[in-house]
């Protein structure tokens, strides 16, 4: 780029530089080479970014995200991971702290948190948000009070762009940035990976110090009244053209550690992962946070050649890295070939799914999908086995955790594998995305005032119309 530059310089030499065509050409010269490095080069070096530079830094944060052992560290990389992808000018975060929330900067330049005034009414209606907002997006919501206290808390630190680290429920924090100006699909791709990280660099700075005895856990959850865990996360059934499928969450206390998830991949493909964490309480729920940030950035990343086995040993890694061995994870990962059928499965010591055949009614058509492997974190590095198998139109994957066949113990007999396949075999007849709603309905008719001891997680997939 700064040829031309030069070609001019050494022209204006060869006339003589005294001269005025040689002054010309000098000058001239001169003039392209601030242009060059001043304007050319950095709006070159913006566009490079573009989708694969904005991707590759959010991978890089990531990556650093595991690694992060304060909210301090989480905002620097935040700030200059985002200033890196989009120029931004200004990012700070809203974050639990001992005496209510902090407001942070990127370099420690905050305002004072008072600047914010009273921002519950902004986190609560934050809690519910699924997704990046922006100030546009936010505007056209003004007739909801929560909208327009988060426009509110946006002009009081002059950002633009709104991001709420969020998992069921559970306002982490919030993310404020003051935008360049440079947007588009793969900017807008870039921030909704920026907002799933950033919950798993959260929730693994709460696990830090709950594992080195630095906090009480249960006590973090307190974003000026905005962490508030959800009796379930979105149960809307799903129904697409070849598929169905439903799923439910019911923790056996405030905090569930129980994880379900799918996405949908290219070529017509279809991801479906049920986990749960070891024990109970805030620390597996946070857990479950992190594993969720992991299958986000695995599915952003690898929607072509994503894996069961390789989704497995990335959760594995993870896992290990936040949980230090005290907290594990087991976790049943498929992706299903909604053309063909065929599906690859890998298991790290979850419960066998089952699938039940079309033909239901009759006895034996409910066949468990045996595959094996370690929990999750136990180890280091662990690799999993990819397992396939052809599905038929009409057959249902049904993925769950022990809580639906450990339930009633230990204080009666638990309701155990054999009357949950004789309910799935029973409900042949009913929508697929209605089956684990029916099922937790026949599993409390059994236990009756029993109070559950452990999470209550299940996922039904239905390969096929399901009319």
């Amino acid at each position: 780029m700064a040829l031309p530059a030069f070609a001019l310089g050494a022209g204006g030499g060869l006339v003589g530089i005294a001269t005025p065509v040689g002054g010309a050409l000098a000058g001239a010269g001169v003039l392209y080479l601030l242009v060059d490095l001043f304007v050319l080069q950095p709006k070159l070096e913006r566009k490079s970014l573009g989708a694969s530079g904005a991707d590759t830094a959010a991978q890089e944060f990531l990556e650093k995200a595991l690694t992060l052992r304060s909210i301090d560290n989480v905002a620097r990389e935040f700030g200059n991971t985002v200033k890196a992808a989009v120029g931004q000018t200004r990012s700070l975060l809203i974050a639990p702290g001992q005496d209510g929330i902090q407001l942070i900067g990127a370099s420690g330049d905050a305002p004072d948190v008072s600047v914010l005034g009273d921002p519950t009414p902004a986190l609560l209606w934050l809690g519910e948000a699924e997704t990046v907002l922006g100030r546009a997006h936010i505007a056209e919501l003004q007739e909801f009070e929560g909208a327009k206290a988060a426009l509110a808390l946006m002009d009081a630190v002059d950002c633009d762009v709104l991001m709420p680290f969020r998992h069921r429920g559970l306002l982490l924090g919030v993310g404020l940035v003051k935008h360049a100006g440079r947007g588009g699909a793969e900017i807008d791709s870039f921030y909704s990976a920026m907002c799933a990280y950033t919950t798993v660099a959260i929730a693994n700075t709460f696990l830090d110090a709950e594992a080195r005895g630095r906090s009480e856990l249960a006590a973090s959850f307190d974003l000026a009244n905005a962490m508030q865990e959800s009796l379930m996360p979105e149960e809307r059934p799903i129904r697409r053209g070849n598929f169905e499928l439903g799923g439910i969450f019911r923790p056996m206390a405030e905090c569930g550690g129980d994880l379900w998830y799918w996405r949908e991949l290219a070529n017509g493909r279809v991801l479906l992962v049920i986990a749960d964490a070891t024990g109970h309480g805030a620390a597996p729920a946070l857990l479950a946070a992190v594993a969720k940030g992991t299958l986000d950035a695995c599915w952003q990343m690898s929607l072509t050649d994503l894996e069961p086995a390789r989704l497995l040993s990335a959760m594995n890694r993870t896992v290990f890295r936040t949980g230090r061995k005290r907290y594990m994870m087991t976790a049943f990962a498929a992706i299903v070939d909604t053309n063909t059928g065929e599906m690859q499965f890998a298991n790290a010591g979850q419960n066998f799914p089952y699938v039940v055949h079309k033909q239901a009614r009759e006895r034996g058509q409910v066949e468990p999908l045996i595959a094996r492997g370690n929990s999750l974190g136990a180890t280091a590095e662990a690799a999993y086995e990819n397992h396939e198998r052809t599905i038929s139109p009409g057959d249902r994957l049904i993925l769950y955790t022990d809580g639906v066949t450990d339930a009633g113990s230990p204080m009666m007999e638990p309701w155990g594998e054999r009357r949950f396949r004789a309910a799935l075999e029973s409900m042949s007849n009913q929508h697929t995305a209605r089956l684990p709603e029916l099922i937790k309905a026949e599993i409390d008719r059994y236990i009756g005032s029993v109070e559950l001891t452990d999470d209550v997680t299940m996922l039904a997939f239905h390969f096929g119309s399901d009319s």
